[in-house]
């Protein structure tokens, strides 16, 4: 098994399966999107649901506070920007991550006001999803 083998078995050792729906992720479900000698990010994308995460293996004597602020960067790249498109990324480089990332076509990016309407909204929740998808 080459590297890139080993380390998406290593991930695929630690989140088993989807957090959303609880499929089973399988190898060809992560994606590397850099690749550095002291850190890796990839991302894992359910293929039933879509739900994504990103995930960090910090290589030998890696930094994790490095690892910690690739994904913070990541993630807010992903809520600014709404999505990340990896057809086109050089999984070799960083690819520049933050021009990687792209809005869905069509949707608008999340704004301040959308995340302030959330947060409301969530004060008051009572968690009945069936009552609100009827």
């Amino acid at each position: 098994m080459d590297s890139e083998g080993q380390i998406k078995q290593i991930v695929l050792d630690r989140i088993e399966r989807c957090a959303v729906c609880h499929r089973e992720f399988q190898a060809e479900d992560i994606k590397v999107i850099s690749r550095r000698p002291d850190v890796w990010t990839m991302l894992v994308e359910c293929t039933d649901c879509h739900a994504r995460n990103f995930v960090a293996a910090v290589m030998n004597e890696g930094d994790p506070q490095a690892a910690q602020l690739a994904l913070r960067r990541l993630t807010e790249e992903a809520i600014t920007r709404g999505r990340i498109d990896l057809e086109d990324a050089e999984p070799d480089t960083d690819a520049e991550l933050a021009q990687e990332l792209a809005a869905a076509p069509g949707t608008p990016p999340v704004s301040a006001g959308d995340v302030v309407d959330m947060h409301e909204f969530l004060q008051d929740f009572d968690g009945d999803f069936k009552r609100i998808f009827r």
